[in-house]
């Protein structure tokens, strides 16, 4: 017969983040309650959001314009597609839809999640018209969203809703107010510490002369670093005149044709989570699951299942050993033996770890009845005496015997409720702490 391999390709970075983002989500069910509450509720929603997005696919690439009043979005957004379908100018200070262009095939399951009106969504097909260089946009969801800085409460909410669920974010600037405090703070800087990707146009350099435009980058660059964003490039745009435009095309397709965008902002959402995360976590430590033989040894003893088989031993030898045995495990006793486990199990990790172990593990009352009922149900062994020349010499071996087979059958009944009421629950409570361990070393393999 001949061995056939199948070739299996190595899974790819969307598989890794569906099976990073599951194997989190998972651990935020198990080990929920050692989280603070803000931060468990910022991961919960980033599960959410993440998960989302995967599931939609990362064949598309969504950029989000952002921006201020009087920054140009709506007109830029025009002049990257091509097509006069926004509305620039006057109604710009009171724009509270979301626009939409998306370039190839329809996005519709994406739009909806993001929820872009249909009446906002323009289909952008290519046409004898478009450049030759047009297609290489193909796969990208622009969108043009509110001014950041609206008056309109509802306004700021969508712009706060949209730009996490971006995969690049655009963020476009005028000379007059790209220094705007709000800009930088509450979204350049919240962009860097995220490390969402990103683009910054200064758009309206039409107005200014060459030597004032590139003044204005500079600063504008120096102020980025001081928000954190240190890689990434300011590009000096006119939307009215088309300067600078075919560069800001050429960056969009380059990032949609690398089809790693979308994973990237999953990846950088997954960082932000970890960061946030770290502070439930003890920095280094790796939690051991104590000795269940041990355990299951001592809560046998507790319960009479050592008494029964000194009786068995002494049976063989021919003496007295009663084996009708009633059985008792003493609550107050598995309970010292559950707590031992406990803290052995959580040492080294934060207190309320100790606390979701020990929900998670069952409590000393049922763990107690549990054991009885299954040493009650258990199939001892015959003890018999020997009898004859055999018990000239066969009385220790006889004993010995009878003993090792008792203990077996009582730790193995025992052993059958401990695993899955105390062992497995501790397991998947470390399998947990892992997960959200290695998540916050997300950032560090990033860095590498």
């Amino acid at each position: 017969m001949t061995i056939q391999f199948e070739h299996v390709e190595p899974p790819s970075e969307t598989t890794v983040l569906v099976e990073r983002v599951a194997r989190l989500r998972s651990s935020m069910e198990w080990a929920s309650e050692a989280i603070p509450v803000g931060v468990r509720e910022e991961v919960r929603a980033t599960i959410e959001r993440c998960d989302q997005r995967l599931a939609m696919g990362v064949d598309f690439t969504v950029v989000a314009l952002a921006g201020g009043t009087g920054s140009g979005k709506s007109s830029l957004f025009n002049a990257i597609v091509g097509r006069e379908f926004a509305v620039p100018g006057v109604a710009r200070p009171t724009t509270s839809h979301v626009s939409a262009a998306v370039w190839g095939d329809r996005a519709d399951a994406l739009l909806d999640w993001l929820e872009v009106s249909p009446d906002r969504r323009l289909g952008r097909e290519i046409d004898q018209l478009d450049s030759d260089d047009e297609a290489t946009l193909s796969g990208m969801v622009l969108l043009d969203l509110p001014d950041h800085d609206s008056i309109n409460a509802a306004n700021r909410e969508i712009v706060d809703r949209i730009v996490p669920m971006a995969d690049l974010l655009l963020w476009v600037v005028d000379p007059q107010k790209y220094a705007d405090h709000a800009l930088h703070q509450f979204y350049l800087k919240a962009a860097s510490e995220r490390d969402r990707p990103s683009l910054v146009v200064l758009n309206h350099v039409d107005r200014l002369s060459t030597e004032d435009a590139w003044a204005v980058a500079r600063d504008l660059q120096r102020l980025l670093a001081v928000d954190g964003l240190t890689q990434v490039p300011v590009m000096p745009v006119s939307a009215r005149t088309g300067h600078g435009l075919d560069i800001l095309r050429a960056e969009l397709a380059g990032a949609v044709s690398a089809r790693t965008v979308a994973a990237e902002a999953v990846r950088s959402d997954l960082v932000s989570a970890g960061r946030s995360l770290a502070g439930a976590l003890a920095k280094d430590a790796d939690p051991q699951l104590p000795d269940v033989d041990e355990l299951i040894a001592a809560l046998a003893r507790a319960a009479g299942v050592d008494a029964r088989a000194d009786a068995a031993a002494a049976r063989a030898r021919g003496a007295h050993g009663d084996l009708s045995s009633t059985w008792r495990a003493p609550v107050h006793t598995v309970e010292r033996e559950r707590l031992d486990w406990i803290d052995a199990a959580t040492e080294g990790l934060p207190v309320a770890w100790r606390q979701v172990v020990s929900e998670a593990v069952e409590g000393a009352a049922d763990l107690a009845r549990r054991i009885e009922e299954s040493l009650e149900d258990a199939h001892w062994p015959t003890i018999e005496p020997v009898h004859g020349w055999r018990a000239l010499f066969g009385k220790p071996a006889a004993a010995s015997s009878a003993r090792k087979r008792t203990l077996e059958v009582g730790r193995d009944a025992v052993r059958r409720e401990v695993l899955p009421a105390v062992l497995e629950p501790t397991e998947t409570i470390h399998q947990a702490y892992r997960a959200l361990d290695e998540l916050t070393e997300l950032d560090q393999e990033g860095a590498a």
